[in-house]
């Protein structure tokens, strides 16, 4: 089946990237950094299959070569840590030919970014000859300065935002479905850009390995990333059979109770406690997960505050305290010349005169002494044992952070499938209080359900047969009843809130 793949990266120099170097190696060109002096000669790498520049029409007609492209934006740049490009790469449906697949990437460049006022450079690769023959991708090249016919201007701040990602991502989901759907047809794979959480998918997701894991394991040499997969895996086959065997167990307990002819009244109030009980467990989950959410990561610098916290309260103090003594020195200084006592006495002026001197130098060692405290603590803490400190400080936040984050995901999963329950007892419920208004009193049930999923088919499925044999005029006419009489009240029975 298809599968949906869109990451985005940045091409940052203070991570020793260059984007003239990311272009030759994607493409497979030879081309120089003019920056850097150096030429990065990829032109004998296999597996590009097709790579182009698209660009808005605004753009410098040079800006059709990779090399002034990529140069022109390195340029552009001036801090050391600059972004002067990002990428997004995408895993192609291998069900599409080449062309097919070349005109779903030109369809997605040219309305999420060239259409927004990016230069993007394409590249489509093939499936290495050891790995998955299924992995068709693209690399995507875009700049990050907005483009006109004198070329890069400034930046434009909504490109590097979350929000940015979350759209490239719907978007590309949203165009790949639709040339799925117009190639082969109706019942074409589709894809979603929301996680399995989202999608209400109770399986663990797997990490993408990266080329370096994904070499090393094809050489049959295991890596953190590979066995982590391997042990999700492992997870989810456990869940699957479970399910599966519970499943299998309902059903079978299910099809050898027998039936009986239940009353349509009590089925409908056995429905009614069905569905709010579902809904009281959905509210559970939710107010569980939304607690959970509330839970922060202690940052670095926070942890770094927290160290240093005794060191700079003392360095604040000392200083707090020489402002004290200047000032009780300075006011001293003024009274003591208004008295004519100690002009006239030398040695108690000498003698106080020290004593204020005194006082300043040790008010002001002390400051010396905290700030050197403080500065010596400063480059320990930025130091490998300090960092390792902070690390290890922080690192019981991460963990507590990182098991919320599966609980909630966990809960997400919950939620949007109880969504769906919920959604099948409304719908049992309302074909229930139909044929209820059509003057049906009983219908044929199994005598106990496995739980609730299954009250809600065992009980749905002869509501709804016993709708069809009455003539289409008659259903209408006892929705229309049921909407004079108790309209109200069942839309808020059936959908809360509305």
């Amino acid at each position: 089946m298809a599968s949906f793949l869109c990451q985005v990266q940045t091409i940052q120099r203070s991570a020793g990237r260059s984007a003239v170097a990311a272009a030759a190696y994607r493409s497979g060109m030879a081309l120089t950094d003019e920056r850097l002096a150096m030429d990065f000669d990829f032109a004998g790498k296999a597996g590009v299959e097709f790579a182009e520049i698209l660009a808005p029409e605004a753009a410098p007609s040079k800006f059709s070569d990779r090399q002034t492209l990529w140069n022109a934006a390195e340029k552009r740049e001036a801090r050391k840590d600059a972004v002067p490009a990002r990428e997004l790469l995408l895993a192609l449906p291998h069900e599409l030919d080449f062309e097919q697949r070349r005109a779903l990437v030109r369809a997605f460049v040219a309305e999420h970014l060239v259409g927004q006022g990016m230069v993007a450079d394409v590249a489509m690769h093939r499936p290495g000859k050891e790995g998955d023959q299924r992995n068709f991708h693209a690399h995507i090249l875009v700049t990050t300065r907005r483009v006109g016919p004198e070329g890069f201007g400034a930046k434009e701040p909504a490109w590097r935002t979350p929000q940015q990602v979350r759209a490239w991502r719907e978007g590309w989901a949203e165009i790949q479905n639709q040339h799925l759907r117009r190639h082969l047809g109706p019942d074409a794979p589709q894809v979603s850009h929301l996680s399995l959480a989202e999608q209400g998918i109770d399986r663990t997701p797997a990490e993408h390995l990266g080329p370096a894991a994904t070499a090393l394991e094809r050489r049959d040499r295991r890596t953190d990333r590979g066995d982590r997969n391997r042990d999700v895996r492992t997870r989810n086959d456990a869940v699957d059979r479970l399910r599966r065997d519970y499943s299998a167990t309902a059903d079978r307990l299910a099809a050898g109770a027998p039936e009986v002819e239940a009353p349509i009244d009590k089925l409908v109030l056995e429905a009614v406690r069905v569905r709010e009980g579902l809904m009281a467990e959905r509210a559970a989950w939710e107010a569980e997960r939304l607690a959970l959410a509330g839970l922060r990561t202690p940052s670095v610098q926070a942890i770094e505050r927290d160290l240093l916290g005794p060191d700079a309260a003392a360095r604040r103090q000392a200083r707090l305290r020489l402002q004290g003594v200047e000032a009780r020195v300075t006011s001293v200084r003024k009274r003591r010349l208004q008295l004519v006592a100690w002009i006239r006495n030398p040695g108690r002026m000498i003698w106080a005169k020290h004593a204020e001197l005194n006082a300043l130098a040790r008010a002001r060692a002390e400051v010396r002494r905290a700030d050197l405290r403080f500065e010596i603590r400063q480059a320990w803490l930025r130091s490998s044992p300090g960092q390792a400190l902070v690390a290890a400080r922080r690192q019981p936040g991460l963990d507590r952070a990182a098991e919320a984050a599966s609980k909630r995901r966990t809960l997400l999963r919950k939620i949007k499938r109880m969504d769906r329950r919920i959604d099948g007892a409304t719908r049992t419920l309302s074909d229930l209080m139909v044929a209820q208004e059509l003057g049906q009193r009983q219908l044929r049930v199994p005598t106990q359900s496995p739980d609730a999923t299954r009250f809600i088919r065992d009980v749905g499925a002869p509501a709804r047969a016993a709708i069809a044999q009455y003539p289409a005029p008659a259903r209408q006419q006892a929705v229309e009843r049921l909407n004079r009489g108790q309209g109200r009240s069942i839309a808020r029975t059936l959908f809360p809130g509305r």
